[in-house]
């Protein structure tokens, strides 16, 4: 399969992974608006560069995976559809652009995916993991989650792979303390069977840069049998189980998995190893198409994507008072 990659800032990720990838997935192009930075990565993998879709060769790209934020990356993930290319593209998308997004892909028969990208890392499925087996004994009562603005729809996703679906939620705006808006907000997530508690870093550095982040992704599920906890994005996942679910001489908490120590290069190369994994995801789907054998995930079906996209939408709304605050 032959991948385009569009950016080349964070998609710099995606270029990585591909030019590491030993399989018949291969980086076959890079498009941007022509920066040195792209030159080189193309001159380095000895791959074309285009600065924009009309001049990409008809057939001579399967897969783009689009780095690109905002109006710019939608247009261009449209455009890529049109032109009959499959098209990964990084999150975060609101549900007016996801929805013609879908439609163009569905127009053109290709598929549209969205990489919220978090979800996909060791921790988090190591959570996935604790979690099933924590539901043999009982469903989840209530979910505990934290965030910031940037990583509020990766860890929504978290949330929503959890559960299965984010179809029928209701969000709770929170409750206005006085003229200033709050650094931290608490929102309310109402489903019809479960309640999910959101606090929200609503500030950020002022070069949006990630330097003021207090808070990334944590997530925890109470149970009336013990409650399992995802610290941060890179874990640690604990297991505390309730004092009432086992005789105190054997209580204990624990890891359901071994979650050793990382430093920045093993972050990286796990996040690598994830995109990667998203593509070959699609490769799946794709070759399973044709053989009318293979659907994709779950949390790429239009349905999830769609309740994604609007459960994102209507939070970032109810937070729209403490957006503009920055620190600095």
């Amino acid at each position: 399969m032959r991948v385009l990659v569009c950016g080349s800032n964070y998609g710099a990720t995606y270029i990585r992974a591909l030019t590491a990838s030993q399989d018949s997935v291969r980086l076959a192009g890079i498009l941007s608006t022509g920066s040195a930075r792209s030159m080189a990565y193309a001159h380095q993998a000895q791959v074309p560069h285009y600065t924009d879709v009309a001049s990409i060769p008809d057939g001579s790209i399967d897969i783009a995976c689009v780095a690109v934020p905002g109006e710019t990356g939608n247009q261009l993930s449209l455009a890529l559809l049109s032109k009959g290319i499959h098209v990964i593209c990084e999150h975060p998308i609101g549900p007016e652009q996801m929805r013609k997004a879908l439609a163009v892909a569905q127009e053109h028969g290709r598929l549209f995916q969205v990489n919220a990208h978090f979800a996909d890392l060791l921790a988090p499925q190591a959570f996935f993991q604790g979690l099933a087996v924590a539901q043999h004994m009982g469903p989840p009562l209530h979910f505990d989650l934290a965030a910031n603005l940037r990583t509020l729809y990766s860890s929504l996703d978290i949330v929503g792979r959890a559960l299965g679906s984010l179809a029928d939620i209701q969000v709770i705006p929170p409750v206005a303390t006085g003229d200033s808006p709050p650094m931290f907000a608490s929102l309310l997530l109402v489903s019809p069977t479960l309640h999910i508690s959101l606090l929200c870093q609503n500030f950020a550095s002022a070069a949006d840069d990630g330097t003021a982040t207090l808070l990334n992704h944590r997530c925890s599920a109470t149970f009336a049998h013990g409650n399992l906890l995802l610290a941060e994005s890179n874990g640690p996942v604990l297991w505390f189980p309730s004092p009432v679910s086992m005789p105190i001489p054997q209580w204990r908490n624990y890891l359901p998995v071994d979650m050793n120590q990382i430093d920045a290069h093993a972050l990286q190369q796990q996040r690598d190893q994830a995109n990667r994994m998203v593509i070959k995801q699609m490769v799946a789907t794709i070759h399973g198409q044709a053989l009318a054998a293979h659907q994709p995930p779950a949390h790429q079906q239009p349905e999830y994507l769609l309740a994604l996209a609007s459960v994102w939408e209507q939070v970032l709304y109810a937070l729209q008072p403490a957006i503009g605050q920055r620190v600095a």
